[in-house]
């Protein structure tokens, strides 16, 4: 159907929508089934062990009265960001524990002055106790390498929600392909606003389709959590969220044969059953460190996904790249190793309409003892 007539696709009984009433969350909370996204199932690997352990009796308990549910799309995109979320955690650990902290020394002529002596006096136990607190640093970093697979966010969701994943072998995901299609030509949400994406583009559709066979099969109104504000998922005041897309809430009453739709965050799930409020409010502050950071990070993705034609550009002179050509260069990782501080970059050299020409893995190092000498290496992919 083309976009002239895209309105019948997603409204297909108008009088049935007219007069549809939605249940509110305090009267279906009891009976709704609860679906977790991906990026609340992240969500705990930035909070604390108290915050853990409150998630944890909420699923503990929505497990038992068999409400929760994880779709399999949702849990194959946490597997692929977990480990990232215990870098982050390493990561900062690691550039602690290297920190080079900067000392008066040593300065003859103002030997004289009480207020220099008392300075130099203040320095020896100042350097042994930044000394031992990197010491505690290293040795948390080979308490968190110890972890493996067995971090203790990782362990709760063993104990508790291992049974609890949705099965997609009964999905049609030829159906889905072709309905991915449909929906980005319609703007039909949700998955719409990942057309842009390399990968996963159907990530979100795919979950949706979880969804709405999870609903139909249990017969169920539905709780979905998730972090996600796009607007393919939420209309939205502002920037803030405002209620989930009733193109959404429509499609579900209308697959589900009149059932209701909610998302809510986690820290709303947490409130709604009467989780201790210092918990839900420490939760929320995390999610908002967490809608910062992401918002961040896009924001700085769409900066370096800009191509650079500087002529001095100090990478371009080592790959020799020709003036012609233009430079993106994303961050991949840092690392401390072998007594180098290491930066590693993707870089790929386009020409003027955008094409990519070469790829290169990037290199820059810079040893983390005196004389501090930087080391530029490349490969090309």
């Amino acid at each position: 159907m083309s976009k002239e007539f895209n309105k019948k696709e997603i409204y297909p009984s108008p009088k049935d929508s007219f007069s549809f009433v939605l249940e509110p969350i305090s009267e279906m909370k009891d009976e709704a089934l609860v679906v977790l996204d991906a990026n609340v199932l992240l969500l705990p690997f930035t909070t604390n062990i108290r915050n853990v352990k409150a998630i944890k009796e909420l699923y503990t308990r929505l497990s038992k009265s068999n409400q929760l549910f994880l779709p399999a799309q949702a849990v194959r995109e946490y597997l692929d960001n977990r480990a990232i979320k215990i870098a982050d955690i390493n990561e900062a650990l690691q550039k602690k524990s290297n920190q080079n902290f900067n000392y008066v020394g040593i300065h003859p002529l103002l030997e004289s002055l009480d207020e220099y002596k008392e300075v130099i006096a203040l320095e020896e136990p100042l350097k042994s106790a930044i000394k031992n607190y990197q010491a505690k640093i290293r040795d948390t970093i080979s308490a968190v390498q110890a972890w493996g697979w067995n971090d203790p966010v990782s362990k709760m969701y063993h104990e508790v929600l291992a049974d609890r994943i949705l099965d997609d072998v009964a999905l049609d995901f030829a159906n889905i392909e072709k309905d991915l299609k449909r929906r980005n030509d319609l703007n039909i949400p949700p998955g719409y606003k990942d057309r842009s994406k390399d990968q996963n583009q159907a990530g979100d559709l795919v979950i949706w389709h979880e969804i709405l066979n999870l609903a139909k099969t249990k017969d169920k109104h539905l709780i979905f959590v998730s972090v996600d504000e796009k607007t393919d998922w939420w209309h939205q005041s502002g920037k803030n969220p405002l209620y989930p897309r009733f193109e959404l809430v429509d499609e579900f009453r209308e697959e589900t044969k009149g059932k209701s739709f909610h998302i809510v965050s986690l820290s709303t799930l947490l409130e709604i059953f009467d989780t201790d409020s210092e918990v839900v409010k420490s939760v929320k502050i995390t999610e908002e460190e967490v809608k910062s950071t992401t918002d961040s990070e896009i924001k700085y993705s769409q900066k370096k996904t800009k191509a650079s034609f500087d002529p001095d550009d100090e990478y371009r002179k080592y790959l020799n790249i020709p003036i012609e050509h233009g430079l993106i260069t994303n961050h991949i990782n840092w690392s401390v190793k072998g007594g180098y501080d290491r930066d590693t970059y993707l870089i790929s050299e386009v020409d003027r309409a955008g094409n990519i020409i070469n790829k290169y893995n990037f290199y820059d190092s810079t040893k983390t003892t005196p004389p501090f000498g930087r080391e530029f290496h490349a490969e090309k992919i």
